[in-house]
């Protein structure tokens, strides 16, 4: 059993004139839900406390460089689906922002083989109860549409202030949406072998 723990970046919003022009899901696999020993070696090597929450937008340069260099040895994977929204498919169009981030996480998921994702467990940042039943019900529809093995048996949600893992996707998200929109690919590069899925969608 895997774990796969999930972040955005960006507004998943289509119709808001202040909506950003990008939205990206990322989803990191891991094979626990254990706090990771390396994030919390680094967290002492650079004098935060233990509760310091690593987010890609409040940290600084050289928090996130030593941050992308001290989990290089941790084993996970990554998949994201890169949306740019001044060209949305017309399937997508008519959806609101929960609509999209829900579609493209289960787009995403259907991509990768059943012998990938088969019974594991979603992990969802700060997601309220409303919303893990809602995409529950929606990936029941959509594996059975497609008659294949459900990719999860359970859905949760987890407090990113006290999660290495949901940490770890956040950061990674970041990371692609700086590679992806602002052709920087500092950090991305320190993971890219662990990419398996970038998909770009527009």
């Amino acid at each position: 059993m895997q774990y796969f723990f999930v972040d955005e970046s960006g507004d998943p919003g289509l119709h808001k004139s202040e909506a950003s022009p990008y939205y990206i899901v990322a989803m990191v696999q891991l094979p626990s839900r254990e706090p990771i020993g390396e994030i919390i070696a680094l967290r002492q090597q650079l004098h935060l406390a233990p509760t310091f929450e690593f987010h890609f937008y409040r940290t600084n340069s050289i928090q996130k460089s030593r941050f992308f260099q001290a989990v290089q040895p941790v084993l996970f994977r990554v998949r994201a689906a890169v949306l740019l929204k001044s060209n949305v498919p017309f399937d997508l169009r008519g959806l609101n922002g929960t609509e999209l981030s829900m579609e493209l996480l289960i787009r995403l998921t259907l991509r990768a083989s059943p012998l990938d994702i088969a019974n594991d467990i979603l992990v969802l940042d700060n997601a309220p109860e409303g919303h893990a039943k809602s995409m529950r019900i929606h990936f029941t529809q959509a594996y059975k549409r497609v008659r294949r093995e459900r990719p999860f048996k359970r859905i949760v949600s987890s407090d990113s202030r006290h999660d290495d893992c949901v940490q770890l996707v956040d950061m990674v998200a970041g990371a692609i949406r700086q590679y992806v929109w602002e052709d920087d690919p500092t950090y991305y590069q320190t993971f890219s072998e662990k990419v398996t899925d970038l998909w770009r969608i527009g």
